[in-house]
């Protein structure tokens, strides 16, 4: 056993020699912590991501669907915008509510992204156009305007359209 004793110059040995001196490590406390944490983050791991990033203006509807959706061309309709996959198409203030069903804007980013989709399922058909559209709108929007969304996505051919809510989390 080695025995320090402290002196004016720091600490000296005291006692016997090193003969025979048998040191081991302690390694329970620190494998118990390593395994709860590797099991901590297992469980807070997800396989299959997250593909949309929810804005901090936007309050989603609540929902019991438990139907997770799939990467798709997201429309986000703000207080403020109409985006499409985060960039931003017409002012919703701007938009003219007496006229057609149609908002040309997102007719033609959604055409944009419909012929870019057809060319890519050319090369590989996986990453062709499926005519689908997820579509994310504050709880509060009315839905006038909504419907001039969902009308605009129908005419362009994304008639496969999900609503992005909520969903519960078990």
């Amino acid at each position: 056993m080695i025995k320090l004793g402290h002196s004016a110059g720091g600490f000296k040995k005291v006692g016997r020699s090193n003969k025979g001196l048998n040191l081991s490590l302690r390694l329970t406390s620190m494998m118990d912590m390593f395994t709860i944490l590797l099991v901590f983050l297992l469980k807070s791991f997800s396989s299959e991501g997250q593909f949309v990033t929810v804005s901090p203006e936007l309050t989603l509807p609540k929902s019991i669907s438990t139907i997770k959706p799939k990467p798709a061309p997201i429309i986000s309709v703000t207080k403020e915008w109409i985006m499409l996959d985060d960039k931003p198409l017409i002012k919703i203030d701007e938009l003219d509510l007496g006229a057609s069903l149609q908002i040309p804007e997102l007719q033609a980013a959604l055409l944009d992204q419909k012929s870019i989709a057809e060319a890519l399922g050319k090369q590989d058909e996986r990453f062709g156009f499926h005519g689908k559209v997820v579509i994310m709108s504050d709880r509060d929007m009315a839905f006038a305007i909504i419907k001039r969304v969902m009308a605009t996505c129908g005419v362009t051919g994304y008639n496969n359209m999900e609503l992005l809510v909520y969903g519960n989390p078990s």
